[in-house]
């Protein structure tokens, strides 16, 4: 019976130390951060054609993205795989800094023709809106917000 005790004990002592840290990961967490597309079109009040337009904007645009990132990710992969060689070649490391640039590049360009394409859906005062709802988004770029 004492052998079972202890046994007992470490069994309640395993079960609170689980939901102790059950609660910790899972109830601490924060809401997931809303989709920035959503938040948009909510903001302008877009309209049902709007939002249908919009949307589509938003998934071509997305895709692109997704596709670009993707492409970065792997010029990253190739130009950190170059650590691990006893000799680098400072040409590759360049090419490789520099075609990574070029993506940065593109998904800056294709972000900014995504929303001169958004603002054709808008209304006048829509896109007043969405002017300063990109203005306040770009100043407040890399600031991290109050906890």
């Amino acid at each position: 019976m004492k052998k079972n005790i202890l046994l007992y004990i470490l069994i309640a002592f395993l079960i609170v130390m689980n939901g102790f840290f059950m609660v910790k990961i899972f109830g601490d967490s924060r809401p997931p951060k809303g989709n920035p597309g959503m938040f948009i079109a909510k903001e302008l009040q877009f309209n049902e054609a709007q939002t249908k337009a919009f949307n589509e904007l938003n998934d071509e645009h997305h895709d692109e993205m997704r596709a670009i990132s993707r492409e970065v990710k792997a010029l990253k992969d190739q130009l950190f795989d170059q650590i691990s060689e006893t000799s680098v070649n400072t040409d590759t490391v360049n090419d490789l800094a520099r075609r990574i640039g070029e993506k940065e590049r593109q998904k800056d360009l294709k972000l900014f023709y995504h929303f001169k394409e958004v603002q054709k859906i808008c209304t006048d005062e829509q896109r007043e809106r969405l002017n300063t709802i990109l203005k306040d988004a770009l100043h407040k770029h890399g600031r991290k917000r109050p906890k």
